[in-house]
């Protein structure tokens, strides 16, 4: 399985961005995909930002308002799995990861793909299927 961390990404003049990434690149790739970074390279974007791997886990995991909303106990580093039939990814599970910029979806690295995806709580389960069904 593989292991997603938290990087503090920093651009001078735009603060400071928490993203759960395989490596050191891909958090920095991912930072330049916010819109004022556009249409600058990531050579370029690479030269401006300062990027480092956190060592403790953060206070605020940015899930608040799905466990307040949805009552969905979500938390960083939970097994989950997806339960929207119409999604492509229905019955795959996955890791929860940092919320990231989106703190009304749920971050999700699927097992065995390197590209998180954002689901909406209702289409997100911690029960495995398997104990649902018996549960029913």
């Amino acid at each position: 399985m593989k292991t997603w961390k938290l990087y503090s990404v920093s651009v001078p003049g735009f603060g400071r961005e928490i993203i759960h990434a395989l490596s050191k690149q891909d958090a920095l790739r991912e930072a330049r995909n916010c819109e004022a970074f556009g249409s600058m390279t990531l050579t370029r974007f690479r030269q401006i930002a300062t990027a480092y791997m956190l060592r403790e886990p953060l206070e605020d995991d940015g899930y608040d308002y799905i466990r307040q909303q949805y009552g969905l106990d979500v938390r960083v580093s939970r097994r989950c799995w997806i339960q929207d039939q119409k999604s492509s990814s229905y019955g795959k599970s996955g890791t929860i990861l940092y919320a990231g910029r989106s703190t009304s979806h749920v971050r999700v690295a699927l097992d065995g793909s390197d590209t998180p995806l954002n689901f909406h709580p209702l289409d997100v389960s911690l029960v495995p299927p398997e104990s649902r069904s018996q549960a029913a």
